[in-house]
C-alpha cells in the first residue's frame, strides 16, 4: 500500500462531515435509495470512490511493537480493527466510507458512528493519529515469520469445564486469541448465554519446536497449560493439553472478527462505541467473570 493510499484512509471521517444535508440523513451518512455515486463520496452508490479504492487493505501500527493495532478495510465496505494493549485484545467490526481526508466507520456492536481524520506522511498512513504500515499477516514486525497460531480460535475443550470450572451441566465453548507479541486472551462461556455467563482471562504464550505453553494472568489462579501433542494448520487446531495433573483434548477452528468488547466493558452504550480508534486502542481490561463462572473459587 503506498503513501497516498494511507492518507486516504485517514481522511474517511471528514468525507461524510463535508457532504450536504441533502445527501445524508441527520448527523451521519445514511444513503437514500441506491443511486449512483460520483466518485467523490457524495453519491448514493455502494461503489467505492477514488479515495476509498486507495484505502482498501490491511494495516498494522509500528509505533509500539508490544501493543500492535491492526486495521482492515475491505473492498465490500466491511472492516475491522484489533488492538492489543498490555496483553489484552479489543476489537470490533464495522462498515466504512471515506472522503479525501476523513474515515467514517459504523460499528457493528451498537450501530454508532465515529469520524477520524487520516493523512499520509513519512511512508505511513495516519488514522486518528495512529501510524500505520501495510500488513500482510506474515511478519511480526521484527523480520521473523509469524506463527500460524497467531489468530482467533473457537472450539471446545473436552472435560475442562467440569474439572476446572465445576460446571458439569450445560454446553460450553472457548475462544482463544494469540497475538504476535506473545500475549493473548481466553473466553470460556455458556453457549446459550455467552454474554452473561463467561470467564475472560488474559494470558501470555510461548511456542517452541514441539510445545505451546499458555501462562494465565496471576490473579486468575488458573494453572499453566502445556500443549505438546497437537496438529496445527491455518484453519484447524486440535490436540491434547496438560492442565495441572489433568489432560484434556481440544478441537478448535480458526475464526475472524470475534468481538471481545462485551467482555471488557467497551460496549452497551453509545458513548463507548462512538470513540475513535485511538481511544479504543488505549482500552484494556484484566480478568473478568460473570454469571455461573463467578461461583468458582479459581
Amino acid at each position: 500500500m503506498n503513501r497516498f493510499i494511507l492518507m486516504l484512509l485517514l481522511a474517511l471521517p471528514m468525507v461524510f462531515a463535508a457532504c450536504d444535508d441533502d445527501d445524508y440523513d441527520d448527523y451521519h451518512p445514511q444513503y437514500h435509495n441506491n443511486g449512483s455515486g460520483n466518485g467523490n463520496g457524495s453519491g448514493n452508490s455502494n461503489e467505492l470512490n477514488q479515495y476509498e479504492k486507495e484505502l482498501v487493505g490491511s494495516y498494522v501500527s509500528d509505533d509500539d511493537p508490544n501493543n500492535p493495532f491492526y486495521l482492515v478495510l475491505n473492498s465490500d465496505r466491511s472492516g475491522n480493527f484489533r488492538s492489543v494493549s498490555n496483553g489484552n485484545t479489543t476489537g470490533d467490526e464495522f462498515t466504512w466510507r471515506a472522503t479525501s481526508n476523513t474515515l467514517t466507520v459504523l460499528y457493528n456492536s451498537d450501530q454508532t458512528y465515529a469520524d477520524m481524520e487520516y493523512y499520509y506522511a513519512d511512508n505511513h498512513l495516519y488514522v486518528d493519529g495512529i501510524p500505520l504500515v501495510p500488513y500482510n499477516g506474515e511478519d511480526n514486525g521484527n523480520g521473523q515469520t509469524q506463527s500460524v497460531l497467531v489468530r482467533q480460535w473457537q472450539g471446545t475443550i473436552n472435560g475442562y469445564y467440569a474439572a476446572v470450572w465445576e460446571e458439569p451441566e450445560g454446553e460450553y465453548g472457548t475462544i482463544w486469541e494469540f497475538t504476535a507479541d506473545g500475549k493473548g486472551c481466553q473466553l470460556d462461556y455458556d453457549i446459550s448465554s455467552p454474554k452473561t455467563d463467561f470467564a475472560y482471562t488474559p494470558f501470555s504464550w510461548t511456542q517452541s519446536a514441539e510445545t505451546i505453553t499458555i501462562t494465565y494472568q496471576t490473579d486468575s489462579k488458573l494453572s499453566a497449560v502445556r500443549i505438546s501433542d497437537y496438529a496445527l494448520t491455518s484453519e484447524n487446531f486440535t490436540g491434547t493439553m496438560a492442565y495441572g495433573d489433568k489432560n484434556f483434548t481440544f478441537a478448535f477452528k480458526g475464526v475472524t472478527g470475534f468481538d471481545w468488547s462485551p467482555y471488557m466493558g467497551n460496549t452497551g452504550t453509545k458513548a463507548a462505541a462512538v470513540q475513535t480508534l485511538s481511544m479504543l486502542r488505549q482500552k484494556g481490561s484484566g480478568m473478568s467473570r460473570r454469571g455461573i463462572f463467578m461461583n468458582v473459587t479459581k
